[in-house]
């Protein structure tokens, strides 16, 4: 993990006919500004694997409900003393939304 990485983002996305129906990836910027959700574009690390499918046991309808589920999970990791959530705030923020949508975010220092 690049010591200039500020501000995490989970990036959802729509997955064509498949196994899956929705994917997430989490990617970490070296810029981050709450007026200016394009701090999500300054990318200077990403997850290895880049990208994974969401099970349709956990997220099989309208996207509103998957944001609402996925979000639900980082709340309540970043509640924690685990390290991903340590790591997660060791940052000065963590967001979640759609690619292409706007972005929300579920944690800031």
């Amino acid at each position: 993990m690049p010591k200039t990485v500020v501000a995490y983002s989970f990036n959802l996305f729509e997955l064509p006919p498949g196994d899956a129906k929705y994917g997430i990836e989490l990617i970490g910027a070296d810029e981050f500004d709450t007026d200016n959700s394009d701090w999500a574009c300054s990318e200077i690390w990403v997850a290895n694997p880049r990208s994974i499918s969401i099970p349709r046991a956990f997220a099989d309808g309208a996207w509103e409900g998957c944001l609402d589920d996925v979000r639900g999970l980082l709340t309540s990791t970043l509640s924690t003393s685990s390290a991903t959530a340590s790591k997660l705030k060791d940052a000065r923020a963590v967001a979640i939304g759609f690619v292409d949508g706007d972005l929300e975010l579920i944690w800031k220092r």
